[in-house]
This record gives structure tokens, C-alpha cells and sequence, in this order.
């Protein structure tokens, strides 16, 4: 599998592929989910990159929710063609659950394509 990818979607570093991204391992542990380790426990990659580092992660995450956002809209109204305010509470409901999804996938993506890797 691609590291990239692999990264991603294992909640891995980026750089070694072995410590984990975010503490918990639960991305539905509403306590936890946003809270990631300062470095990675076995290559020592910096997960704090620099101040402001994953503002543009919130900004790909926002999208990613505008997306989703389009395709319910699309399958509620026009697919299936239920009234707006059952698309409301489908989407709303969508979005609750899938915040911590969106959070941490979007800041995965964004530190494996824009990181600083050890040298």
C-alpha cells in the first residue's frame, strides 16, 4: 500500500509508517479525539509542526463536510425527494457523526502532504 495512503487511514506517522498520530485510537471518544502526541514515539517526527500548521487542515476539512453536505443534499432532494427539512435533520445528524471522522482524516492529509519529515 501506497505510505501515504497507509498513513492516513492506519493513524500512522507519515515518516515511519509504526507510532500512532492521535492518542486515542477511538476517533468517537469525544473526551480524546482531537488530542495527538507532540512527536512520534519511534522516528521522533514533530506532530506540532509550527503554530498555525493545521489551519489548513480545518479549511480541507471544511470542505470535505461542504461535499457531503452536496451529495445529501443531492440524494434527499433529488434521488429520493423528500422535503428540506427531513434533508436538515438527515444532514445535521451526519455531521455529528461524522466531525470526528472529517477532524482527524483532514489533518492526517494535511500533515503527509505538507509536513516536515526528520532528516
Amino acid at each position: 500500500m501506497n505510505k501515504f495512503i497507509s498513513s492516513v487511514v492506519k493513524n500512522k506517522c507519515p515518516n515511519c509508517l509504526e507510532g500512532d498520530f492521535f492518542i486515542s485510537r477511538n476517533m468517537y471518544n469525544l473526551a480524546s479525539f482531537e488530542k495527538l502526541h507532540n512527536k512520534c514515539t519511534n522516528c521522533g517526527m514533530s506532530f506540532r509542526q509550527e503554530p498555525g500548521f493545521y489551519l489548513g487542515a480545518a479549511i480541507m476539512s471544511y470542505a470535505m463536510q461542504a461535499g457531503l453536505l452536496f451529495l445529501t443534499y443531492f440524494f434527499l432532494q433529488v434521488v429520493i425527494v423528500l422535503s428540506f427539512w427531513y434533508f436538515v435533520a438527515a444532514f445535521t445528524v451526519l455531521l455529528i457523526l461524522l466531525v470526528p471522522f472529517t477532524f482527524r482524516i483532514s489533518r492526517l492529509l494535511w500533515i503527509n502532504m505538507l509536513g516536515t519529515r526528520p532528516t
